[in-house]
C-alpha cells in the first residue's frame, strides 16, 4: 500500500540564495576578526614557546643541581633490629617526605635512592638524596637503627632528642 506522504520541505526557500544567507555575513566578519588578530595570536604563540622552552631549561638545571649536590647516609642496624608493620609504614611516609622537604627541586631531581651492598659479606644500607633535605635523611627511622653521614658531610648531624633530666 502506497501511503500520501507530503513531500519535504526545501531547506532553502526558492526566493533565497546561498550568498544570500546570514552565515554567509557572520563568516565574513569572523574571516575579518581573524586577519586582524592573527598577528597579535601569532606574537602569543611565539612568547608562549618561549616561556616554555625558558621553564624547561630551568627545570633541567634544577634536576641537574639536585643531582650533583646529593647526601648518603648510612643505616646500620642492632643484632636484634626486627621492625613490625607499622614501623615500616612509618619509615616509608619520613621517606616520602624527602620530596617536600627539598622544596623547589622537581621530582627527578628530589628522588630518594636506597643502596644495599656486602663488603665482606657484611651488608651495608646506603640512603641517598637532595643535600636540601638531609635533616629529614639524617632522621633515624626505626627505633633500633643508627644513622650516620657519609663522606665528609660531618656538618650534617643527626637529629637527637633529649628525654627528661637531659638524658638521651
Amino acid at each position: 500500500m502506497h501511503q500520501n506522504r507530503p513531500a519535504p520541505a526545501d531547506p532553502v526557500p526558492a526566493n533565497m540564495n546561498l550568498p544570500d544567507l546570514p552565515v554567509d555575513e557572520l563568516l565574513n566578519q569572523l574571516r575579518a576578526a581573524l586577519g586582524a588578530a592573527a598577528p597579535y595570536l601569532v606574537a602569543l604563540g611565539v612568547l608562549g614557546a618561549a616561556v616554555w622552552v625558558w621553564w624547561t631549561i630551568r627545570r633541567a638545571a634544577l634536576v641537574r643541581e639536585a643531582l650533583a649536590d646529593r647526601v648518603q647516609v648510612e643505616v646500620i642496624p642492632t643484632a636484634t633490629f626486627d621492625p613490625g608493620e607499622g614501623e615500616v609504614g612509618r619509615w616509608a611516609r619520613q621517606l616520602g617526605r624527602v620530596h617536600y622537604a627539598a622544596d623547589g627541586i622537581p621530582a627527578r631531581g628530589s628522588a630518594v635512592r636506597l643502596r644495599y651492598t656486602a663488603l665482606e659479606g657484611k651488608m651495608r644500607c646506603f640512603i641517598e638524596g637532595p643535600a636540601a633535605a638531609a635533616a629529614v635523611l639524617n632522621m633515624p627511622g626505626f627505633a633500633e637503627v643508627e644513622v650516620r653521614t657519609q663522606h665528609g658531610q660531618a656538618d650534617i648531624l643527626p637529629v637527637r632528642f633529649t628525654g627528661p633530666g637531659g638524658t638521651p
